[in-house]
């Protein structure tokens, strides 16, 4: 279905989920060399957060979909 939910998600997953490691995003590289930040400090306290907003942001999308039927 053209503009459905399939194609929004999949849209917010290749978006959003490269950036759930820092490694996996520009900006996050540049954070860890600008803030010298080493990649398991950040995996054990950021990237629950991280996954916890990712997750949030695909209900959300999946909400709007089925109780506004976007």
């Amino acid at each position: 279905v053209q503009d459905g939910l399939f194609w929004h998600l999949l849209t917010y997953c290749a978006g959003v989920g490269g950036s759930l490691l820092i490694i996996g995003s520009a900006a996050g590289v540049v954070a860890m060399g600008l803030e010298k930040i080493n990649f398991g400090w950040y995996l054990k306290r950021i990237s629950l957060l991280a996954l916890s907003g990712y997750l949030a942001g695909i209900a959300v999308i999946w909400l709007e979909h089925v109780l506004i039927g976007l």
